[in-house]
């Protein structure tokens, strides 16, 4: 147990009774609470800092009485086994996008990523704690997915770029019948629109298009893909995409653990996970700006994605998602809400803020540095 004890020293001034609190350090002579730990995603990632810094922040705030082992991909387990292993207990904790089991449950998909009816990324975060989302994830993994575990959202990496290509891409035709590696739905969009898609994890990538095995791909943006080398296989850079304005990620402890948690490291695991995220996501904004930058001094070539593109994924994702819907009522449950969030939210910042590129241009037009046909 944690001690904690205070002298009190009373000096009289001028008929003034003033008290100092002398606190002496908090001691504990408990063994501290070690839980393993295990991301989907290679080490350098910034998904996988964000588990980092996490597990360091709740070590911090609980005075190390809870110490949590962050190991990068494959480390204990295979990417695609993490939600299984963390819900069987082989893993205390882990971190994953419901990308890596989509077959399980098509709510997976709005849970996670997807166009979203026009939010971003923080509209997307903000419907989880704010619109409804939390209870919903709860019911998805208890009843739906079956899975034990305790899961907070971890929204990052986003919005994400179209991907890699050796060659121009002016138009949809030019992707139908490639081999284009992708993940969630916009691997099953781009599928429906006649691309060979491939599914494969990020470590994987860059052998695979060295290889021929594939002849595009999309990762995450400048800063995590010049990290996999995926400039050194292609030269041609396209975004956005419209399959991830977000990646949303989730950190997950297993259930049994979460239980013998006193309530105040519940609330501090809860916490340091929205703060890890957000210090996290705004220095990759930092550091994506750089590394696009870099990659075009490189000889990278980036494209802004053709509109025919994104507005042919849109209107096939609008029927993909119509049949999903119907077919499974969690589904229809989750993207009911969010609708009616962002029937709220996206019209209000339509209307009320500022559009981003109004003074943005004003200062910076030159500066932009995608090329659009």
């Amino acid at each position: 147990m944690l001690r904690y004890a205070s002298t009190m020293l009373a000096a009289v001034t001028l008929g003034i009774v003033t008290i100092f609190a002398q606190p002496v350090h908090a001691q504990t002579t408990e063994k501290p609470l070690v839980l393993k730990g295990q991301s989907t995603h290679p080490a350098s990632s910034n998904f996988h800092l964000i588990f980092k810094l996490w597990a360091e922040t709740v070590e911090k705030m609980t005075a190390g009485r809870l110490k949590i082992e962050t190991l990068p991909a494959g480390a204990i387990v295979p990417p695609f086994e993490v939600f299984d292993a963390t819900s069987k207990n082989v893993l205390d904790v882990g971190m994953g996008p419901f990308g890596y089991i989509l077959g399980r449950n098509t709510a997976t998909i709005p849970m996670s990523h997807g166009p979203l009816y026009g939010m971003d990324g923080s509209d997307y975060w903000a419907w989880y704690y704010d619109g409804g989302g939390m209870k919903l994830l709860d019911e998805f993994y208890r009843d739906v997915l079956k899975l034990n575990v305790v899961g907070f959202p971890i929204p990052t990496d986003y919005p994400q770029g179209m991907g890699w290509f050796k060659k121009e891409i002016n138009s949809l035709a030019d992707l139908k019948g490639m081999k284009y590696r992708i993940y969630g739905i916009g691997a099953e969009t781009y599928g429906r629109l006649g691309v060979s898609v491939v599914t494969i994890p990020g470590g994987e990538i860059v052998p695979a298009m060295e290889r021929g095995v594939i002849e595009g791909a999309e990762w995450i943006n400048c800063e995590e893909d010049k990290k996999l080398g995926l400039h050194q296989v292609a030269k041609h850079y396209y975004t956005p995409g419209m399959h991830e304005p977000v990646t949303g990620g989730q950190l997950m402890i297993n259930g049994d653990v979460w239980k013998k948690l006193t309530p105040d490291l519940q609330e501090i695991i809860k916490v340091a996970s929205v703060y890890a995220t957000t210090q996290r996501n705004f220095a990759f904004n930092r550091e994506t700006a750089h590394a696009c930058q870099e990659l075009i001094k490189m000889g990278v070539q980036m494209h802004r994605t053709p509109d025919e593109i994104l507005k042919n994924f849109l209107d096939e994702w609008e029927k993909i998602q119509t049949e999903h819907a119907a077919k499974n009522p969690f589904y229809r449950k989750v993207i009911d809400s969010q609708k009616a969030y962002a029937e709220q939210i996206v019209p209000f910042k339509l209307s009320w803020f500022p559009p981003y590129n109004f003074a943005g241009e004003y200062y910076w037009k030159n500066k932009i540095y995608l090329t659009k046909k």
